[in-house]
């Protein structure tokens, strides 16, 4: 159980530092697009304006495949105020010039090594099937289209050495934010671990407890059986005897089933994991149990095919079929039906137990396989019980590396389901 308790609280831990850090890349990766998108359609702006040249050299085209020299191509120095002019400067671009069909005509660049006449005349059939005056096509071309002078040009931007650092930007970032998480998880790890010791030394000592009170109990619990015994064998029926052996007999489970728990913890109880036939193994234990099931006035369906087979300690499982059994009878309303259903489930088997009655409250599903815990506690002291059943039912499935769980319809029905694998 401490062991469980570490895990979910590291596992906690983990959980919201990787939703941290998670949010965090994500917000700055998006905000990095975003800024690089904001930028992008400030140039193509600019360069709208300017003709589709380089605002430092206003009125100058570019021709493809014309001398340019080092001067040419170096950005001019930002004015002030005005860093969309800067972004143009420094941005690849080109400059298409389109017929009344969107045929290009020509296009111009003082960069035309970057890029061939089949990826310029597709990307403007691309930006043209949009229908839209500016967008942004293939991720990382941003254009825009414009008409003066009669003459329809359409600016493209290409903005991959940007989306590139950007996506450089966020694989550092996604770098160094695992690495502190996984720090930190280590952290984590050993800070809950030092936390819950105290916890853990309490549930050992708790459990030492247990396991001495149930020995020192069971010598006095034996004497007073026998003497009770020798008593009724002298002055015969009496009502007051008839009492204190009652509460001995119940008082004597109570100590079994705590010893039951006790050796589960020291983990003196362990599976005998051999091949059997879980189908007569159940039977062995639900038919005669339908004399009781009658008596109380309840009925019992039995959905066992036969010839199912399953591994693991055939006593144990029995065991666990009676406790499951005695708590459907328990719980279960007056001329209500109680059902005991076995089927195969992947390479292992599952059996249910369903009772019809009061069912369990959704928040309660899962404590009710806590020791001594039992739902509705201002009317239990009408059912007979002491809240251990389920948590030996518990551990009887956990030593078969099975699992348990509840489901139930508050007010009409509850079924246990037991899982065990192949």
């Amino acid at each position: 159980m401490i062991a469980r308790l570490r895990w979910r609280l590291t596992a906690l831990v983990i959980g919201v530092l990787l939703a941290v850090t998670g949010g965090i890349i994500l917000s700055i990766s998006l905000a990095n697009y975003r800024a690089i998108d904001q930028r992008a359609y400030a140039a193509l702006r600019v360069l709208a304006t300017n003709r589709g040249n380089r605002p430092g050299l206003p009125g100058r085209g570019f021709d493809r495949g014309a001398l340019r020299t080092d001067e040419d191509d170096a950005p001019p120095a930002p004015r002030e105020g005005r860093s969309e002019e800067y972004a143009a400067n420094l941005s690849n671009f080109y400059t298409v010039t389109l017929d009344g069909d969107g045929t290009v005509t020509a296009w111009e660049s003082d960069r035309s090594g970057l890029y061939s006449d089949e990826q310029v005349a597709a990307l403007a059939a691309a930006a043209l099937a949009t229908g839209r005056e500016t967008g942004k096509v293939q991720g990382d071309q941003y254009f825009r289209l414009t008409e003066t002078d009669d003459t329809r040009r359409l600016i493209v931007l290409d903005a991959r050495l940007e989306h590139l650092a950007a996506r450089e930007v966020t694989r550092t970032t996604a770098l160094v934010a695992g690495l502190a998480c996984a720090l930190l998880s280590a952290g984590a790890w050993l800070l809950i671990a030092r936390m819950v010791k105290p916890v853990e030394d309490a549930f050992e000592r708790q459990k030492q407890f247990v396991w001495d009170a149930s020995h020192e109990l069971k010598t006095p619990l034996a004497v007073i059986s026998a003497n009770a015994e020798v008593l009724a064998g002298e002055i015969g029926e009496n009502e007051v005897l008839g009492y204190i052996q009652s509460e001995v007999r119940r008082t004597d489970r109570l100590v079994q089933s705590l010893l039951t728990l006790a050796r589960m913890d020291k983990g003196t109880v362990t599976a005998r994991m051999e091949r059997f036939d879980l189908s007569k193994a159940l039977l062995g234990v639900a038919l005669p149990f339908e004399s009781t099931v009658f008596e109380a006035g309840r009925t019992l369906e039995i959905d066992v095919p036969d010839g199912m087979f399953a591994r693991g300690d055939q006593e144990m499982l029995q065991q666990l079929a009676v406790i499951l059994l005695s708590n459907a009878l328990k719980y279960s309303n007056a001329g209500g039906a109680i059902r005991l259903t076995l089927t195969p489930r992947g390479r292992g088997c599952q059996f249910s137990v369903y009772n019809t009655g009061q069912g369990i409250a959704p928040e309660n599903l899962e404590r009710i396989f806590d020791r001594f815990y039992r739902e509705d506690l201002s009317h239990n002291g009408e059912i007979a019980g002491n809240g251990l059943g389920l948590a030996i039912a518990r551990g009887i499935v956990d030593a078969h590396r099975g699992r348990i769980h509840a489901e139930s319809e508050p007010g009409r029905s509850a079924t246990f389901i037991v899982e065990l694998p192949g």
